[in-house]
Order: structure tokens, then C-alpha cells, then sequence
């Protein structure tokens, strides 16, 4: 797990080194990692052994982590990277409140405490940053929230199914969801883009390296954590 935070905690200036706005910067990253795992072989046999439930869910989580990408890095075009990271920091306010609700269980008080504790310091950063940045960090809150629904969605997938077959669907969805969605991108003000030569070797890098790797590990990890201390991992990414 703590190598899985130390490879997501680069896709932020990763992000900010792509020239690619953030819907076809999460469309090509998704993109790279669902053709690449469609080659491996054993992929297919562990797709079968999805039941319905667990596709519903795969279509769920890839849904909300693909608007958690879009968000993030949508954060860091608008304002910048230490923005965009310091929004996510919310992600543990939103689980400790969204993960008993969805258990049907009471809150847990260390977590609220975890919780309460990181607010203050996102007030302090986002108190000094300029006007116009403001919106960077509405964006990168939602994304937050985003990603505290995903947690809870995969959470529920990483203890009966395959880690690749997860990140394969999860992935295809959000290929296949920002796909479809590009005749409406220039409502949002973005057009379909291909990627530079700089660009394509850094999204290759974000893809490989800091997506399928860790994204299949931590899956792996989750099985023996709760989503609340994963909110810090995913959010990184």
C-alpha cells in the first residue's frame, strides 16, 4: 500500500506536465490501460466468473473513478497541483460520514476525529490562494467526494473478484463512458485532442506506471483494509 501512495503521489505533476485538458487527459489514460489489459490472456477467464452484481458494481466504480480523475486533474488545470492535492485531503471528512451510511453501522469516532483534524489545515492552505483559484478548489472538493463513493463501491468488488479483472472493467467503462462523450466536450469548452509526442510519453508513464500498477495493488491491498485509511492512496491518484 505504501508504495501505491508513493507511485500515485506523482500523477499530480504528471498531470500538470501533459498539456491535455483534463477530459481527454483521463480519456487517454483510461484508454491506455483498458487495450493494454485486454492482451492478457487469463484476463477473459476471470471476467467469467463476474457474476451480474459484480458488473453492475464494475460499471459503478469505473463510472466514479473516471469523474474523480476528471475532477482531479480538472482541479489542477484550473488552479494548480498543490491545490488540486490539498482538496483531496477532504476525502477523509466525506468517508468517515459516507462509509457507516453505506454500512449501516454508527459512526466511528476516530475516524470523524481523523476527519475534523485534516479541515482545518485545508482551510489554511485555500484562505491564501488567489480568487481566481477558487474554482480549481470547488472542483478538486468534488473530486474528493468522488473518490470517497469509489472507495465504498470497490471495496464491496475487491474481496470476491480478480484485481486485474477489476481494473480492466473499471477502466473500459471510463474508456468507453468519455468515448461517447466526445461530440458533447465542446459543451465543457474542451474538443477531442491527440496527444504530443511529450505528451504521449508522459501519459504512458501516468497509464503503466502510475494507474494499472498500483491501481491492480491496491485493489489487491484493499482486501485486508477498510475504505476509510484507502481514501488517502486513492486520492493521491
Amino acid at each position: 500500500m505504501q508504495f501505491c501512495v508513493l507511485l500515485w503521489g506523482f500523477t499530480a505533476i504528471i498531470g500538470k506536465l501533459i498539456t491535455l485538458q483534463a477530459l481527454p487527459l483521463v480519456f487517454w489514460r483510461v484508454l491506455f490501460v483498458a487495450v493494454s489489459l485486454l492482451f492478457w490472456l487469463p484476463l477473459w477467464r476471470h471476467l467469467t466468473r463476474l457474476t451480474r452484481h459484480d458488473w453492475m458494481l464494475c460499471f459503478v466504480a469505473g463510472t466514479l473513478v473516471t469523474l474523480h480523475w476528471v475532477c482531479f486533474y480538472g482541479s489542477i488545470k484550473l488552479a494548480n497541483a498543490s491545490v488540486a492535492a490539498t482538496s483531496i485531503a477532504l476525502a477523509p471528512a466525506f468517508l468517515s460520514i459516507l462509509q457507516p451510511l453505506f454500512a449501516r453501522q454508527g459512526f466511528v469516532l476516530r475516524e470523524l476525529l481523523v476527519a475534523v483534524l485534516s479541515i482545518p489545515g485545508v482551510i489554511l492552505v485555500v484562505g491564501g490562494i488567489p480568487a481566481d483559484m477558487m474554482s480549481g478548489f470547488a472542483v478538486g472538493a468534488l473530486a474528493a467526494f468522488l473518490v470517497a463513493l469509489f472507495s465504498l463501491v470497490n471495496k464491496q468488488l475487491a474481496m470476491r473478484a480478480h484485481a486485474l479483472a477489476l481494473t480492466a472493467v473499471e477502466m473500459t467503462t471510463g474508456a468507453v463512458l468519455l468515448g461517447l462523450m466526445i461530440p458533447f466536450w465542446p459543451l465543457f469548452g474542451v474538443d477531442f485532442s491527440w496527444p504530443t509526442q511529450n505528451d504521449l510519453a508522459w501519459l504512458l508513464a501516468l497509464a503503466f506506471v502510475c494507474t494499472l500498477l498500483p491501481f491492480a495493488l491496491s485493489i489487491v491491498a484493499l482486501r485486508k483494509l477498510s475504505a476509510f485509511p484507502r481514501k488517502m492512496e486513492q486520492s493521491a491518484g
